[in-house]
Formats: C-alpha cells, sequence, structure tokens
C-alpha cells in the first residue's frame, strides 16, 4: 500500500492593522514590525544575477574599440 506525502504548509506573515511594513526592492524584501525591528529577506539568485549583469555591464564598458588605420596620403 503506497503512503502519500503530507503537505507541508508554509507560515505566511499575515499582516494586521498594517504591520509588518514591507519594503519589496529586486533581491531584497525589509519587514519593519510595530516593535520597531527589522527583517531583511534576500533572494539570493536574483542578487547573483544582479551582480553577474554589473560586472558584465562594466567590462564591456572598459573595452575599448579597435583603432581605425587611416593613412593621410598624398592625393594624386
Amino acid at each position: 500500500m503506497a503512503t502519500k506525502k503530507k503537505k507541508v504548509e508554509e507560515l505566511v506573515n499575515v499582516p494586521s492593522n498594517g504591520w509588518p511594513k514591507m519594503n519589496q526592492g529586486t533581491h531584497l524584501t525589509v519587514k519593519t514590525f510595530e516593535d520597531g525591528h527589522t527583517e531583511l529577506v534576500w533572494d539570493d539568485e536574483q542578487l547573483a544575477k544582479e551582480v553577474r549583469e554589473a560586472i558584465e555591464a562594466y567590462e564591456m564598458s572598459q573595452k575599448k574599440p579597435a583603432a581605425k588605420k587611416t593613412t593621410k596620403g598624398k592625393k594624386k
């Protein structure tokens, strides 16, 4: 007889009267609670992606375009 796996329920913070206050960015969520303490929730994958993109953009800006050779010669 096969057994069923129990579903794991995730606890979700349900705000009451507007608390906790949440400020969500692309890779960081800041929760501020009524008693004044804060909780930081990081999205590690998104942060790593943004860092890689920033590094690539910086490296592209540092590449110098190939110098074009122009010859100045006398017109015949």
